[in-house]
């Protein structure tokens, strides 16, 4: 399809064929030769057509696939915390004492103190915006074309605007009541995850909030993309200026322990290093305010609007009475009120409630009741039963959440009473649509806006590019993920060929891939990008040839516990943030080899632990021999272990960067 005559017949295609759609074919013979040739080129053309929306079906699958399977760290995380808080014995009291901490709210008085934005100076050469008494409009919309230029705001006012949006969100109840009979609409803005292009791009189409302009932010502000501090503060400066009109529900992704796993937690390291520590106490703070839903009412419909879902469990009296600030993380259970090491009955039901609340997830195979979500291996997921349930009990019309990436931007479930809406398009380099939703006062529908915004429009692509530029990101962390298990993968294949042949049937190897990587592909459809085949089969350690893990601070005798720290890489991130509680960017080797020992103690539950293994992997973490480990050191090592061609191999890749930007942006609204 790339040869320039076809490319200059192409654009005639389309008029010949509404021509001929209309046209009475009298006999073969009152076909001209022109015609005909027209003919086969549209012929080959859907052709294509349909061949690429395969391709591209594939690697959608495979990138929501992958998506969950990274989430499923939460989980473990979770599963560990709890076991380590019974079997405490096995660690140095200090770090007991951090993972009993985790769950608790910061010190007040303290953190406004390091926070006072009065006793922060702005140095003669800071050239960015400012915030010189009361916030504005003017100033709102100064911050949003700063931000555009990708100007970064001084943490001076930062801090500024931290407060009085902390100030506010302490003063609302745990949900937001918006009533249309005053507001006349509400636009619903879904997961935004840091993509500041379409946030600016829901403003430019919808209008800024304002007092009668009124906007639900449905959770997941921050992580994944590189603006999430700008995100998250434009979306607090709007709930200053109008709180009346302005109402964010917090997700799963407001979580401080979520967000070292993700991005948000090193952006705010990166872009505010001189106050990082203080900061990032006081983002967390915001996190555990936000309330956890919203309910609107639009007159002849009541909507319900939260960030994951709900279960069997779900009792809205009693989430509307807890005590919201005490979940800072939902990763660690909050101390019990009565001081004991164990939740009460009533508080471990509170606490499950929270995370169904941000995690749980439509019934993807149409199951009714609710059932354990094996994507996420957290929280549940509920069928259509469930939800007509609970809107029936608390006479709700409609359920609206997030938290799924959809290729559209949304998606009806449940005889069309539940509506996934997700605002972040080409989320992590993919090729779905952004929406938003509109609910004007006294309709019974939503309208639904659809859009992207990217600097490429895809239709004047090739369609090679087409399919590279979505699947590049998606196949490449695939390639990682296999990878990572390489080890316990070639264990699984060698013991499968009984005969040492290297070869290996295709439905075996595929089903070896699912249950080592715990992921569900297509396998038949990925397999030509995998591995090589031949008449007898998978030749399955060819998967291996043309990758390698690659870090310049280990030397390859180490290669064993290379892959073995990559493996655990994001577990490893969240336990060096619980213990170096103060951000100070160093911890003890005394207490990395106690994070190691967390997480073969979470793996194995047994409590038994190979103490020389321990000690190996610790020193070889210490890169200066310094006796401590330090944090950018430790970001900086599992930047570079990375998925990277093997200078050995001599195949080409396949793979181009993504572009995005503000322009191009296509926009498509849908009334249902």
């Amino acid at each position: 399809m790339n040869h320039p005559a076809l490319a200059q017949i192409v654009p005639q295609v389309a008029a010949m064929s509404d021509r001929a759609d209309k046209m009475k074919m009298v006999s073969k013979l009152a076909i001209s030769p022109v015609d005909r040739s027209a003919s086969k080129i549209q012929a080959a053309f859907r052709k294509h057509q349909a061949r690429l929306k395969l391709k591209k079906q594939a690697a959608w699958q495979i990138h929501e696939k992958l998506e969950y399977s990274s989430e499923q760290t939460e989980s473990k995380l979770k599963d560990m915390f709890e076991k380590l808080l019974k079997a405490s014995d096995l660690l140095s009291p200090s770090v007991t004492k951090l993972l009993q901490k985790a769950g608790l709210p910061v010190e007040e008085k303290e953190l406004l103190r390091l926070t006072n934005p009065d006793n922060i100076r702005v140095e003669p050469t800071y050239q960015g915006p400012r915030i010189e008494g009361p916030i504005t409009r003017k100033i709102f919309v100064n911050l949003i074309e700063a931000f555009q230029r990708g100007q970064i705001l001084h943490e001076k006012y930062v801090c500024e605007i931290l407060h009085q949006a902390r100030a506010i969100l302490k003063t609302l109840p745990n949900f937001n009541h918006v009533d249309l009979s005053h507001l006349r609409h509400v636009f619903i803005v879904g997961d935004l995850h840091g993509q500041l292009a379409d946030l600016l791009h829901i403003f430019n189409s919808n209008g800024l909030p304002s007092i009668d302009n009124a906007y639900v932010f449905n959770g997941d502000f921050v992580d994944r993309g590189r603006n999430s501090v700008e995100v998250l503060l434009l979306l607090l400066v709007a709930l200053i200026l109008y709180p009346s009109s302005v109402f964010l529900n917090r997700g799963n992704h407001e979580d401080i322990m979520v967000t070292v796993r993700y991005g948000f937690y090193n952006e705010v390291n990166q872009k505010y290093r001189t106050r990082k520590a203080p900061l990032i106490d006081l983002f967390k703070d915001i996190f555990s305010w936000l309330p956890l839903y919203s309910y609107v009412d639009a007159g002849r419909c009541k909507i319900i609007i939260m960030h994951g879902g709900i279960s069997d469990k779900i009792n809205l009296k009693q989430l509307n009475h807890l005590s919201r600030n005490r979940y800072v993380s939902i990763e660690v259970s909050p101390q019990s009120k009565t001081g004991g090491k164990r939740l009460t009955e009533e508080e471990d039901n509170e606490y499950h409630q929270i995370q169904d609340l941000f995690w749980s997830d439509p019934d993807p195979r149409g199951r009714k009741g609710c059932r354990k979500n094996e994507d996420r291996k957290m929280a549940c997921f509920f069928g259509s039963d469930i939800t007509q349930q609970f809107l029936k009990k608390y006479n709700l019309s409609m359920l609206i959440r997030s938290h799924q990436v959809k290729q559209d931007g949304y998606e009806f479930a449940h005889d069309g009473k539940v509506l996934t809406v997700f605002s972040a398009s080409n989320y992590c380099g993919g090729s779905n649509w952004g929406a938003v939703v509109r609910w004007d006062f006294n309709e019974e529908e939503p309208w639904i806006i659809s859009f992207k915004t990217q600097a490429v429009e895809m239709e004047k692509l090739s369609f090679s590019k087409q399919v590279t530029l979505f699947e590049d990101p998606v196949y490449r962390s695939l390639i990682e993920k296999i990878m990572t298990n390489k080890t316990s993968l070639l264990k699984r294949f060698e013991k499968a060929d009984k005969n040492k042949t290297d070869h290996l049937p295709l439905t075996t190897w595929g089903d070896i891939m699912s249950d080592v990587l715990q992921v569900d592909l297509p396998w038949l459809i990925l397999r030509s990008k995998l591995v090589q085949e031949d008449e007898k089969g998978i030749l399955y350690k060819t998967m291996f040839n043309d990758y390698i893990l690659d870090n310049s601070k280990f030397q390859m005798s180490n290669a064993g516990i290379m892959e073995d720290l990559y493996m655990w890489k994001d577990m490893l991130l969240a336990l060096f943030n619980l213990i170096d509680y103060n951000h100070s960017g160093f911890i003890s080797r005394n207490e990395f080899a106690d994070i190691i020992k967390l997480i073969l103690y979470g793996e194995n539950g047994t409590g038994d632990v190979n103490e020389a293994y321990v000690e190996e992997l610790t020193s070889a973490m210490d890169f200066d021999k310094n006796g401590k480990i330090d944090f950018n050191e430790f970001l900086e090592s599992f930047r570079i272990v990375n998925v990277k061609k093997n200078p050995s191999s001599t195949k080409k890749s396949n793979t181009k960067n993504k572009t995005s930007g503000l322009n191009g942006t296509i926009t498509e609204e849908i009334r249902v």
